[in-house]
């Protein structure tokens, strides 16, 4: 009997240090370094009055593709200072928030949380589909410190079911098209 209890407590002891090693690792991966972006640039101008220029210029686009197709050109700039200003007024816990048009026609959210008293980095990698009823976000990826991008994914697995995400708008978008720094968004009634 002293045999058996021996053995449960060395496998129980074996478990519970690779568990206990297997998250110090996984802390470490997430404090230590950030994941990488499309686009190493500085991204300026980021202002409220950016963001309201570029709201602005979207009501103006709201209403040209009512009655004929009009686009809209976006720029990094523009869509961080615009997503900061969501972040703040929907007082979501994101800081430095920046988002990226990659030339691979991918779109990136890059920024900051705090999770357990500790800043972490993270990147979501997505495109941006129109082509059905609603326009719809595509999540590709979501990279987290430096942890593995297969946890990351695993994550966005569960997060959603089909990996995308509806976005909520009132205008009918015809097409969208990505390059190095700019969304070029085409609409139509």
């Amino acid at each position: 009997m002293c045999l058996v209890l021996k053995l449960v407590l060395v496998a129980t002891s074996g478990l519970f240090f690779g568990a206990v090693a297997l998250g110090a690792i996984g802390v470490f991966l997430v404090v230590n370094g950030s994941p990488a972006t499309c686009g190493d640039r500085e991204i300026t101008p980021i202002s409220a009055a950016v963001a309201e220029q570029l709201n602005q210029r979207w009501d103006e686009f709201s209403v040209e593709i009512l009655s004929a197709g009009s686009t809209i050109s976006i720029s990094e700039s523009e869509a961080t200072s615009r997503g900061r200003q969501y972040v703040d007024d929907e007082d979501v816990p994101v800081d430095n928030l920046r988002v990226y048009f990659c030339s691979d026609g991918r779109g990136q959210v890059a920024g900051e949380v705090e999770a357990l008293g500790i800043d972490v980095d993270f990147v979501i990698t997505g495109r941006l589909d129109v082509s059905g009823p609603e326009p719809v976000v595509e999540l590709e990826s979501v990279n987290v410190g430096n942890l593995p991008e297969f946890v990351g994914d695993a994550v966005l697995d569960v997060l959603l079911d089909d990996g995308a995400r509806t976005l909520e708008l009132d205008e009918n978008l015809a097409g969208s098209e990505i390059s190095d720094g700019v969304i070029v968004v085409t609409g139509g009634p």
